[in-house]
């Protein structure tokens, strides 16, 4: 479990591409529950156990929906499992490095540790963009800047989706 976790680490620090992985459904399936668990965790932070294990069930959807999409226009979706796996695996890092920041920020602490964990969010939101784009980029064989604007807009549509529908009341 380790050396995968590495794995999906060294494609975080963009020194591994999706096509570097295996395409098998075992690791797969690993690595959806791992993603969809820590979203599930992420999630508990600010809602109740259902709404939370939807939300991070419709998350992990989300993004395999907008990649099929993504993949079937650009004719490519014989990447799909490669590039799913390398999503679900650098997302399940960069959830674990996000969510001591989470943590921090909404301790009660005095303003300036607070300023500075929400500083250090917005540098992990940049590094996860640039990491998604990394990974889109050899899903479609473009340049890193597109396949960034592409994670951008994945980012907006899965933000606006998931505001709507989960925290419109709140």
């Amino acid at each position: 479990m380790i050396r995968l976790l590495l794995r999906f680490l060294d494609i975080c620090l963009l020194r591994l591409a999706p096509q570097d992985l295996p395409g098998s459904s075992f690791l797969l399936g690993l690595s959806l529950v791992m993603y969809a668990a820590l979203a599930f965790g992420a999630a508990l932070l600010s809602l109740p156990f259902f709404p939370a294990l939807v939300l991070a069930l419709f998350d992990a959807g989300l993004i395999a929906g907008l990649l099929w999409i993504l993949l079937w226009i650009r004719d490519t979706l014989n990447r799909f499992p490669q590039t799913l796996i390398a999503l679900y695996g650098s997302g399940t890092v960069m959830q674990l490095i996000a969510l001591p920041l989470v943590l921090w920020q909404t301790a009660e602490v005095a303003a300036p540790a607070q300023g500075v964990a929400a500083l250090l969010l917005w540098v992990w939101l940049l590094w996860h963009l640039l990491v998604v784009g990394h990974v889109l980029r050899h899903a479609v064989n473009t340049i890193l800047p597109l396949g960034m604007l592409l994670a951008l807009l994945y980012l907006f549509v899965s933000f606006s989706v998931t505001r709507t529908i989960f925290f419109s009341g709140a």
